[in-house]
């Protein structure tokens, strides 16, 4: 699970390795200065590259001095903006964690200052997005109380959502999700109780209006971790426990962060990251009522975002665990061509791998991408040694 992973940064102020990429950008465009004059004698100055590049990100929102950003979530509004949720804190586990929103009004390349969406007196944590088609805003989110760990269990407080009728400006009171996964318990599995459930999939807005929020938890009687869905009717206002659908549960080890598509044809696609570090996919034929038994990838995905693009294709963005790309968890993509069939791809591509500035970490990746036009990506990532959100642009041919 998201909240499992427990790695930590390299020692030192936050901003050192920020403060690298933004006095390399001003050498690159001071060097830049110095040879346009001889551009007039005849002499070849080459431009700028543009930042956005895997070894020159944009900086999408760094984090207030001796925090840093996780888990990044983005989607391109009605009007053009796009807008980031995610969350800050000191540490990937601690109890100060809040949710933070940015936006950008030029594709990416400028960011607002941050400002917080959600900050409760527990860890806030994991912000997904979605727009709905009359224009609200939705964001699903989890809560941990951290009261006395590591000396006693942990309690997951539940998934909840949340609205915004401006476009993120501000949020009302979240709702909480309803699920068979929440419940009293005195079982302990691992650090946590039992009974809880946890999110790190956007909604999914169905053709009919339907909204399906995918959880990942613990039943209250414990035993392996299932994936589900819970189904609102009324617009994201209320989410019924009898509204939940079982995507799927395994004998011998958990499913986690399923994350949900509609497909071009109608059909919705769920990947499934596992407690095997192995990704699974399901596919739902009935409008997310009843799932296909989750097979295997074979793909070592991690916090994983799925796209569905304007041709039909899927963007798959996920933190690589192979080792093919480097050691810690890189953040890699591949373009699925037959999503509703297998998420097999030609090609993975490095997004973009914080070991540029600092030792390997698994305490990246949790990507998120938007389509700012045909075959032009965007997808942001975070980076623990920059303590930042950054994001990288991509084009269809590079995957090819």
């Amino acid at each position: 699970m998201a909240f499992q992973i427990a790695s930590a940064p390299a020692a030192g102020p936050p901003y050192t390795m920020l403060g690298v990429v933004l006095v390399r950008r001003l050498l690159r465009r001071v060097s830049v200065a110095l040879v346009a004059p001889l551009a007039l004698l005849g002499a070849t100055a080459g431009a700028a590259p543009p930042s956005g590049t895997p070894t020159d990100p944009v900086i999408v929102a760094p984090a207030e001095s001796g925090k840093r950003a996780f888990f990044g979530d983005m989607i391109e509004l009605k009007d053009g903006r796009l807008l980031v949720a995610y969350r800050e804190s000191v540490a990937h586990i601690n109890q100060d964690g809040r949710i933070m929103v940015v936006q950008s009004r030029d594709q990416g390349h400028t960011w607002s200052t941050p400002r917080v969406a959600i900050d409760t007196a527990i860890d806030d944590r994991d912000p997904k997005l979605m727009q709905m088609r009359d224009g609200t805003v939705l964001m699903n989110f989890f809560r941990t109380d951290w009261t006395g760990y590591p000396g006693r269990p942990v309690t997951l407080v539940g998934t909840f959502v949340t609205r915004s009728v401006d476009g993120g400006g501000s949020w009302n009171t979240p709702i909480e999700v309803g699920t068979a996964m929440e419940g009293p318990s005195d079982v302990v599995v691992g650090a946590y109780y039992a009974g809880h459930a946890a999110t790190h999939g956007p909604i999914l807005e169905l053709p009919n209006g339907d909204l399906l929020v995918p959880l990942y938890g613990r039943l209250p009687t414990g035993g392996t971790g299932p994936a589900t869905v819970v189904r609102s009717t009324d617009g994201g206002r209320t989410w019924p426990a009898a509204n939940e659908s079982v995507i799927g549960r395994a004998d011998t080890f958990d499913f986690q962060e399923p994350n949900l598509s509609l497909l071009k044809n109608g059909v919705l696609l769920s990947v499934i990251r596992t407690s095997i570090n192995i990704a699974y996919a399901s596919w739902s034929y009935d409008r997310g009522h009843t799932w296909t038994t989750p097979v295997s990838t074979g793909l070592p995905a991690s916090s994983h975002h799925q796209l569905v693009l304007r041709n039909g294709d899927v963007l798959f963005t996920y933190g690589d665990l192979s080792g093919t790309f480097g050691p810690g968890r890189p953040t890699v993509g591949r373009i699925l061509k037959h999503p509703s069939r297998d998420i097999s791809a030609k090609k993975d591509i490095l997004i973009y791998d914080a070991a540029i500035n600092g030792p390997a970490t698994t305490d990246q990746a949790n990507p998120s991408s938007v389509e700012l036009r045909p075959g032009r990506f965007f997808t942001i990532t975070s980076d623990p040694h920059l303590a930042a959100i950054v994001g990288v642009y991509t084009r269809q041919q590079d995957y090819r």
